[in-house]
C-alpha cells in the first residue's frame, strides 16, 4: 500500500509554535538572572549600616545621631549592626558588651565625612576635640591630616587599638 505524498498532511507541532520560543525565553531569563547576580554580588567588603541622620539613635546613649563627622558603627559576628553618635560611645559600648564580638568597626573621616574602617584609621584624641558625647576622638583616613589637627590643638595621634586602650585607661582612672 503506497501513500500519496500529495495527500499527506503536513507535520503538526506537538506543542505548537511556542515550543520554539521556550528555549529562547529560558536562555534570556537565565542570562538576565546571571547578570543581575553578578552586578549585585558583594565584593566581599563589609559595609557600614546606613545612618539616617536626625532620626537614628545611638545604641549607647539613646541620643539622635546628627553629625556624620563623629558617627560610628559596628557589625558583630552574629550579624547585629550598631550605630553611634560618637566614636567613644562605640568603643565604650563594646567594652561593656564584650561578649558580642565585633566583625568590623566603622568611623567617619573628620574632614570628608567618608566612611572608613576604623582598624586602618588614624585618631586624634584630646580634650579640645569637640564631639557629641565629649569623648574627644576624631578619625582621619590619612596620618598627615591627623597629625595636623593634633599639632594645632596639642592632642595626640593614635591607631584604633591605641585609641581604644587610651579611652579604657581614662575610664579606669575615673572609676
Amino acid at each position: 500500500m503506497s501513500t500519496d505524498l500529495r495527500r499527506a498532511k503536513p507535520a503538526r507541532w506537538v506543542c505548537g509554535p511556542r515550543c520554539l520560543r521556550a528555549p529562547f525565553v529560558l536562555a534570556s531569563v537565565c542570562a538576565i538572572l546571571l547578570l543581575a547576580a553578578c552586578a549585585g554580588a558583594p565584593s566581599g567588603e563589609l559595609e557600614p549600616p546606613e545612618i539616617q541622620y536626625g532620626f537614628d539613635v545611638c545604641q549607647a546613649c539613646g541620643m539622635l545621631i546628627d553629625d556624620p563627622r563623629h558617627a560610628a558603627a559596628s557589625l558583630t559576628l552574629e550579624g547585629a549592626a550598631y550605630k553611634f553618635d560618637d566614636i567613644g560611645d562605640m568603643v565604650r559600648f563594646h567594652a561593656e558588651h564584650h561578649t558580642e564580638q565585633v566583625r568590623a568597626w566603622f568611623v567617619h573621616d573628620f574632614g570628608t565625612e567618608a566612611w572608613l574602617r576604623a582598624e586602618a584609621t588614624w585618631f586624634v584624641f584630646g580634650p579640645d576635640v569637640d564631639t557629641p558625647m565629649g569623648h574627644g576622638i576624631a578619625a582621619f583616613a590619612d596620618e598627615a591630616s591627623a597629625v595636623a589637627l593634633a599639632q594645632a590643638i596639642g592632642a595626640d595621634v593614635f591607631s584604633f587599638d591605641e585609641a581604644r586602650a587610651a579611652l579604657a585607661a581614662l575610664d579606669h582612672a575615673h572609676h
